[in-house]
């Protein structure tokens, strides 16, 4: 397989003023940007060993304080995004569109959630959104096996074998957080409202190219995505729907059909039900049931490192990767 090369990089560095006047647009970007806040607490984890108790702590509340509901919105929202770059199916969107005008096409997303997916090239703007959830949940996997492996070699750190104290206090609070949810940073909501963010999630979408999140920390202070990637065309397999998850590829061709007709924010209403998502929301709910249950019987500070990797990460994972196959 021919190796990947990201070319160039684009930088989004809006402040957070700019982020809260984008807030009042697009809900699907906005949904994004939960997600993708997420995944820049990965890249801040993944890139920084634990030093302390304290960095325990922060990476158990921000990779584990996210709120299954949000999160899952969130994953099948950057989907869409990702999903209505395809040109063929943007074309086949809006040659329906004016045809027959915006409200007959509106009336039939509303209607029938596996409308939009039968347009012409809805089955491979799902693959291009599947294709980049494969690369983020093989990240997700990577990043949890670094952080279990913390767990045996902080065994030898006198600090990191202290004792945890109330441990189920810790778990009480980490169940406050999750109610609450974590919000979306404003510059990652300015970077999805930016111009040039469709190019650069076209490139996202690209079969074997790797997750976008890599470039993505919550420690800068600015957003850096990568600018376009290539790879070898036709080398990755193209990705298809998981038997029995068809629901999930409609409402992901849903939303992208929103987005590319610009009626996203007047048809919130719809957008929000096509963003609700039971399965991954299920999923993602039992990954931080669990992830407590291990926090409040962990005894030493060592112990939690491996509740943090096997449940806010590697479950979190699988839950979206369970999709494609």
């Amino acid at each position: 397989m021919k190796s990947i090369r990201m070319i160039g990089t684009a930088v989004v560095a809006l402040g957070l003023a700019m982020g809260a006047s984008a807030q009042s647009g697009d809900p699907i970007s906005e949904s994004a940007a939960v997600y993708g806040t997420y995944q820049s607490d990965v890249t801040d984890v993944k890139e920084k060993p634990f030093a302390s108790a304290k960095d325990i702590d922060h990476a158990l509340n921000s990779l584990g304080g996210h709120n299954p509901d949000q999160l899952s919105k969130g994953w099948i929202s950057y989907s869409a995004l990702i999903a209505s770059q395809d040109p063929e199916y943007r074309a086949a969107v809006r040659d329906i569109a004016s045809f027959y005008g915006n409200d007959a096409l509106l009336t039939g997303l509303k209607n029938d959630v596996r409308y939009a997916r039968q347009l012409s090239g809805g089955d491979n703007a799902v693959s291009s959104s599947l294709a980049a959830t494969e690369a983020d949940s093989q990240r997700l996997s990577a990043t949890a096996a670094y952080v279990k492996e913390q767990a045996y070699s902080l065994q030898g750190s006198g600090w990191a074998k202290a004792k945890i104290g109330n441990s189920g206090a810790k778990a009480t609070r980490l169940n406050s957080i999750q109610t609450v949810g974590t919000p979306a940073r404003g510059q990652l909501i300015s970077a999805f409202s930016a111009s040039d963010i469709d190019s650069i999630l076209a490139g996202a979408g690209r079969s074997g190219a790797p997750s976008l999140w890599d470039n993505v920390s919550g420690a800068a202070d600015a957003i850096r995505f990568p600018a376009a990637v290539t790879s070898g065309l036709g080398l990755s397999k193209k990705k298809r729907v998981q038997y029995g998850k068809e629901p999930v590829a409609d409402q992901i061709a849903t939303l992208a059909a929103y987005r590319i007709l610009g009626q996203t924010a007047a048809s919130s209403s719809q957008v929000n039900s096509a963003m609700a998502e039971r399965e991954t929301r299920g999923c993602l709910n039992m990954a931080n049931l669990n992830l407590q249950q291990c926090v409040a019987a962990a005894n030493q500070q060592y112990e939690v490192p491996f509740c943090i990797g096997e449940h806010a990460l590697a479950d979190v994972g699988q839950c979206i990767g369970g999709v494609y196959q």
